[in-house]
């Protein structure tokens, strides 16, 4: 996660998620093929497609999807493809967690004949100024912080200089 380490830091305080699941139906030879991808923007790209049929379908007013259960069935992996005239960041800006929430609930048992690209994303930020924007300002000021409760530094106050999470993400078969 970090790549390097400054000679000032004396601790960093880092978000990382891990979820190591398998499919409960997974992905047979046959049902992993060579297509074409249409992004967004209407360039094309070669990919592997995994295609399965599911059994739970999603819908809301401005897109479609589908549900793919991990192999306990505590888990499911939520597809969901904005309409055509929708674009994917208008629709993630509209996505609230109350709508995602509504959408998963009222799914159906309908078929689906999905394909899901494989792909793998990883995505890393700094959080401090959005943990600032929401009141923590005070962790990031080597003049005011007080983190004495968990240790001190012959160099001055225990402050917080970087906030970081990161993501990645592989789905395959």
């Amino acid at each position: 996660i970090l790549e390097e380490i400054s000679q000032d830091a004396v601790m960093y305080l880092i978000n990382a998620l891990s979820f190591d699941a398998q499919w409960q139906k997974t992905y047979e030879k046959h049902q992993v093929q060579d297509s074409v991808f249409t992004k967004e923007d209407g360039t094309k790209q070669e990919v592997e497609l995994m295609y399965s049929m599911e059994y739970q379908y999603l819908e809301d007013e401005d897109a479609k999807g589908f549900l793919k259960y991990y192999a306990d069935e505590k888990y499911a992996f939520a597809a969901l493809l904005p309409n055509e005239g929708v674009s994917v960041s208008d629709y993630i800006s509209s996505l609230t967690g109350n709508r995602l929430y509504e959408i998963l609930y009222n799914r159906q048992d309908l078929l689906v004949d999905a394909a899901i690209p494989k792909f793998e994303i990883e995505y890393s930020t700094k959080m401090n100024e959005s943990l600032g924007s929401l009141g923590m300002k005070d962790a990031f000021d080597s003049e005011i912080a007080d983190l004495s409760g968990i240790g001190f530094s012959s160099r001055g106050n225990l402050f917080i200089s970087e906030v970081i999470h990161k993501t990645f993400i592989a789905v395959d078969e």
